[in-house]
C-alpha cells in the first residue's frame, strides 16, 4: 500500500476541513434557529456531557492506539484489540445509566432534561467517539487522502438529509438525534468497507490467541494507568462545568455556549487538519529516537499554526456581532459578549493539541497526567468563581476555559522545549507579539469599516484585515516561521510556474 506524502495528506485533509467548516456553518444557520435556544441547549448539554463520560473511558487508550499503530503499521493485531474495547464501552454505557435511573436520581445529573434524551445522547456519543477512531486507524495507515475524500461526500450527503429534516419534517431535538444517527452510522460502515478493500481490517485478523491479547492488554495498561487519576478528575470538572452552567443559567445559557463554541471551532479548521499528521510523524521519529526530527516538526508547524489559528480568531472575536447577526436570530443575539471571548480558545487549543501529541508519542503519560491536573485544578478554581460567584454563566465558563487552557499549554511547552532542545521564550514572546499583531489588525479593520449591513460589514472588514495581515507578513514572515528566503524562493517558482 502506498503511502501518501505528508503534504499531500495534509492538502487533502485540510479542504476536507475547509468543506466541513463552511458546511458547519451552515448548520449553525439552521439548526440553532430552527430548535431554538432551550431546545439547542439541552442538545448542548447531552453532547458535552457524554463527550466527558467517553473520554473518561477513553483515559488516553485511543491516543495510544493511535500512536502505537502509526509507529508499526504492521501490528493489526491492535485493531483487533481496540474493536473489542468498543463494543465493551458501548455495552457498559446504557447499562450504567439503566442502573442508575433504577436505583438512583438520574434526573438531578440532567436538569430541565427528559430521561428518553439520555440514550440517545449516549448513542450520539458513542458513534462520534467510534467515527474518529475510524479516522485514527485511516491516518496511521496514510490513507488519509481516501478517507477525506469521503468525508466530503459524507458532510454535502448529510446536509442535503438535514435540510430534508428541518424543512420538510417536524424538526425537535429527537429528530436531530434521528439525524445524527444514521449520518454517524453510514460513515462508520463506508469508512469499515474502505479498510476491508485496502486489507487494513481481514476476519483472521479480528481474532487472536489469548497470550497475545493479554500482552497487549498489559501494554494498554502500562501506557494509560497514569491517565486513569487525569481522565477521573478530567471527568468531574468536565462534568461539574456543564451541569452548573445548566442549573445556575439554565438551557438557554448552555445553548449560548455551545454555540459560541461550535462558531469558534471554525477558527480550527486550517490547524485541526494537521493534528493528527504531525502527531503520526512524531511517533514515527521517537520510534526511530530521532529528536532532531521531532525538533524541526515542532519548530516548524508549532508556530505557523499558531498564528494561524490566531489570523481567524481575533477577527472573530472582533466581528462577534455581525457573526451571530448573519448565521442566528434575535434569540442569540445576547451571546455576543461569549462569542467574542470564546473566539481565542482556538489559537492555544492548537498548541495543546500538538505539543500535547509530544506526550503521547513519547510515552510520557504521567507528566502529561501532572500538567493536565494541574490546570484542571485551577479551571475548577476559575469556573467556581466565574460561573458561580461572579454569575456570569456562558462568557465565565469562556474565560474559565481560554485561561486555564493558557496555563496548561505553557507548563507542556516548558517540557517539550526541555525534551527537544528548544528556546521556550522564543515560543513565549510568539504567542504575545502574534496575538497582539492580529488583535490591532482586527481591531483597524473593525473600525476602518462602518455599515449598516453585518454581512458587509465582515466582508469587507475581511479584506481590510487581509491586506493588513499580508502586508504585515511580508515585512516580518517569521510571525508563520517562514524567512524571507522561503518567500522568495515560493515567487520564483510561482515565476517558472506561470511561464
Amino acid at each position: 500500500m502506498k503511502e501518501s506524502s505528508l503534504n499531500k495528506r495534509y492538502a487533502t485533509k485540510l479542504f476536507a476541513s475547509v468543506l466541513s467548516g463552511v458546511i458547519g456553518m451552515i448548520v449553525v444557520a439552521i439548526v440553532p434557529k430552527a430548535m431554538g435556544p432551550v431546545a439547542f441547549g439541552q442538545f448542548v448539554y447531552l453532547q458535552q456531557f457524554f463527550t466527558k463520560v467517553i473520554g473518561f473511558l477513553d483515559a488516553g487508550s485511543s491516543i495510544a492506539f493511535f500512536t502505537k499503530l502509526s509507529a508499526k503499521p504492521a501490528r493489526k493485531e491492535l485493531i483487533a484489540f481496540y474493536f473489542y474495547y468498543s463494543i465493551l464501552v458501548l455495552f457498559v454505557l446504557p447499562l450504567f445509566f439503566y442502573a442508575a435511573e433504577q436505583f438512583g436520581d438520574i434526573q438531578s445529573w440532567f436538569p430541565g432534561i427528559d430521561k428518553e434524551f439520555i440514550y440517545w445522547g449516549i448513542g450520539f456519543g458513542f458513534l462520534t467517539w467510534f467515527t474518529q477512531l475510524c479516522i485514527k486507524v485511516s491516518d496511521a495507515y496514510a490513507l488519509t487522502v481516501t478517507v477525506e475524500l469521503i468525508k466530503i461526500l459524507h458532510k454535502v450527503m448529510s446536509l442535503c438529509l438535514l435540510i430534508y429534516f428541518i424543512y420538510c419534517l417536524d424538526f425537535d431535538l429527537t429528530k436531530y438525534f434521528y439525524f445524527h444517527v444514521i449520518v454517524l452510522s453510514i460513515f462508520i460502515v463506508w469508512v469499515i468497507y474502505l479498510f476491508i478493500a485496502n486489507n487494513v481490517l481481514t476476519v483472521h485478523g479480528m481474532g487472536f490467541e489469548y497470550s497475545k491479547f493479554k500482552s497487549i492488554l498489559s501494554e494498554f495498561v502500562s501506557y494509560c494507568s497514569p491517565l486513569l487519576i487525569y481522565s477521573l478528575v478530567g471527568l468531574f470538572v468536565g462534568l461539574f462545568d456543564i451541569w452548573l452552567l445548566q442549573s445556575v443559567g439554565g438551557s438557554v445559557e448552555t445553548g449560548f455556549y455551545g454555540l459560541a463554541y461550535s462558531l469558534a471551532a471554525m477558527c480550527f479548521i486550517f490547524t485541526g487538519a494537521m493534528t493528527p499528521i504531525i502527531t503520526r510523524e512524531f511517533s514515527r521519529s521517537f520510534e526511530q529516537k530521532d529528536f532532531l526530527s521531532m525538533g524541526k516538526l515542532f519548530n516548524r508547524y508549532i508556530p505557523m499554526l499558531y498564528s494561524l489559528a490566531a489570523f481567524f480568531s481575533a477577527f472573530i472575536a472582533f466581528q462577534s456581532g455581525n457573526v451571530l447577526a448573519i448565521f442566528t436570530n434575535s434569540n442569540f443575539k445576547d451571546a455576543y459578549l461569549v462569542l467574542m471571548v470564546m473566539a481565542f480558545y482556538p489559537i492555544h487549543q492548537t498548541y495543546g493539541q500538538l505539543s500535547g501529541s509530544i506526550f503521547y508519542a513519547t510515552g510520557q503519560t504521567a507528566l502529561y497526567r501532572n500538567i493536565g491536573l494541574v490546570s484542571m485544578l485551577v479551571g475548577f478554581l476559575l469556573t467556581l468563581l466565574l460561573v458561580y460567584i461572579l454569575d456570569l454563566n456562558a462568557l465565565g465558563l469562556a474565560l474559565k476555559m481560554i485561561i486555564s487552557q493558557v496555563i496548561g499549554v505553557n507548563i507542556q511547552l516548558y517540557f517539550n522545549a526541555k525534551l527537544l532542545n528548544l528556546k521556550m521564550k522564543t515560543y513565549i514572546w510568539h504567542q504575545i507579539y502574534a496575538v497582539v499583531f492580529f488583535v490591532v489588525a482586527a481591531g483597524l479593520s473593525t473600525i476602518i469599516i462602518q455599515s449598516s449591513s453585518p454581512i458587509n460589514s465582515f466582508l469587507m472588514s475581511g479584506v481590510v484585515y487581509s491586506f493588513l495581515v499580508v502586508a504585515g507578513f511580508l515585512m516580518y514572515p517569521k510571525l508563520f516561521a517562514i524567512t524571507h528566503e522561503e518567500i522568495r524562493t515560493s515567487i520564483r517558482k510561482s515565476k517558472i510556474l506561470f511561464h
